[in-house]
């Protein structure tokens, strides 16, 4: 036999440095995505938010409104609102 057999099947130093550099890139192709869709995610999050603030102000202004109906019912019903001498 020529050569010795196990020289060939040792990688060298470049292909050691290939696959640290191609682990690297693809570990930050990996982040980069990961980072698209948790920032796509918050965007819907902070979107369905805004929604419920906007819906609870309405709630809010709506039972304002019937508190002041049944205090101005209340007041008649005790007799605020008759004109007695």
């Amino acid at each position: 036999m020529s050569g010795p057999p196990e020289r060939a099947s040792k990688p060298n130093g470049t292909v050691r440095w290939a696959g640290v550099l191609l682990t690297v890139v693809l570990a930050g192709l990996a982040v980069t995505v990961q980072w698209g869709v948790v920032t796509t995610k918050l965007d819907h999050v902070e979107q369905r938010l805004d929604e419920l603030i906007v819906e609870a102000r309405g709630l809010r202004s709506e039972y304002q409104s019937i508190e002041r109906r049944v205090s101005y019912l209340e007041g008649r019903l005790s007799g605020g609102g008759r004109d007695e001498p």
